[in-house]
């Protein structure tokens, strides 16, 4: 199908290769986060506090705001299932600079482990469904109230519970407790169907269709995007702060 000389194919092709550029841009800016709130740790260790805190501060910045932004952007353009793979890019990146910059040893174990992660990710996107989702106002309606999202909260919860009630009670500095952190903090920014949903309507909003944000649902996907998006910081950054960027 073509319109005005372009086919909507190519038209496509170009949002989702749009989409995929704005998310690996937001993942160099919260690996350069995350770099950076580990050095602000090794700082103060040196008693530069001055210095520690204002690399906090960057990072933080990198996280909060800068890499969410893209992320959001990202996933107005592209669908999460071409995104996806893409999303262990971190990991490698992480794995490649970490030793040169925070002096850190990459050992075989931490290279694999690193590895399998990646490759998790990348073949994520030979299970997705054919053809590409239409989120619409009523999509998203039919979504929510299916049983399975329920199911997933009470076990999502359930899970949050054991870490941060459980697991995070470890001594600082245990294995345990910075695996908890990890976790935590993982799958709190994983939950990306909130911000892809939401990155939709605010596209269609920008577009001058707004009608959507005139139901309860639009605005419950947006919480929970920011929900996802800011609750997992306090974890990273704890872990971050005391356990190598390697480890976490």
């Amino acid at each position: 199908i073509s319109h005005g000389g372009v086919s909507m194919t190519s038209t496509a092709s170009y949002k989702w290769i749009l989409g995929v550029g704005l998310v690996i841009t937001g993942l160099f800016a919260g690996t350069s986060g995350m770099q950076l709130i580990r050095t602000s740790e090794l700082r103060k260790m040196e008693r530069k506090i001055l210095e520690g805190n204002t690399f906090f501060a960057l990072g933080m910045l990198l996280n909060v705001a800068i890499g969410p932004l893209f992320d959001v952007a990202g996933y107005a353009f592209a669908p999460a299932s071409v995104i996806a793979p893409f999303t262990g890019l971190n990991i490698v990146i992480n794995t490649i600079i970490a030793p040169y910059t925070l002096g850190e040893q990459l050992t075989r174990r931490r290279a694999i482990s690193a590895m399998v992660v990646f490759a998790s990710a990348a073949v994520s996107v030979f299970f997705k469904k054919t053809g590409e989702e239409k989120w619409t106002l009523e999509r998203a309606h039919e979504i929510l109230i299916q049983w399975r999202v329920l199911v997933y909260l009470i076990f999502f919860f359930a899970w949050y519970c054991f870490n941060v009630f459980y697991l995070a009670w470890y001594r600082s500095g245990s294995v345990i407790r910075g695996f908890s952190l990890g976790s935590v903090a993982g799958s709190l920014a994983g939950n990306m169907w909130c911000t892809r949903v939401a990155a939709v309507f605010a596209a269609e909003c920008f577009a001058g269709h707004c009608e959507v944000w005139g139901d309860w649902v639009a605005w419950a996907v947006l919480l929970g995007a920011v929900f996802f998006a800011l609750t997992n910081l306090p974890y990273m950054a704890r872990g971050m702060q005391k356990y190598d960027s390697l480890f976490m």
